[in-house]
């Protein structure tokens, strides 16, 4: 599922420079790279949670909160410096979203 969060960045990368606004892509590219992130920290966290016979571990639940609150924290402090795009950034973000939409679709129509 990482590539197909990767095909969407690059797609969205793609359709932004083909839409002329390239004032947007370092912000998509940073919200990408967040997205991304979070997804692979996602995947690390459950791995580690269930990887006893079955139960999930103690500590599943204050690394999960404490991956989020870094994720609030990180996109507050990108779209407060103003350093990126706002609508960049969103579309950059929306890549986890956009991949595992993906990954259900071929999913689907693979049976």
């Amino acid at each position: 599922m990482e590539w197909k969060i990767l095909l969407c960045a690059g797609a969205v990368l793609a359709g932004i420079a083909a839409a002329g606004r390239f004032h947007m892509l370092a912000g998509a590219a940073a919200g990408a790279v967040i997205a991304y992130g979070n997804f692979f920290l996602i995947r690390r966290i459950l791995e580690k949670a269930f990887l006893g016979a079955g139960t999930i571990r103690k500590w599943f639940i204050v690394q999960y909160v404490l991956k989020f609150l870094g994720l609030v924290a990180v996109v507050y402090l990108v779209i407060r410096s103003g350093r990126f795009d706002a609508a960049g950034f969103l579309l950059g973000l929306s890549c986890l979203f956009l991949g595992i939409l993906l990954e259900g679709l071929t999913r689907a129509f693979k049976t």
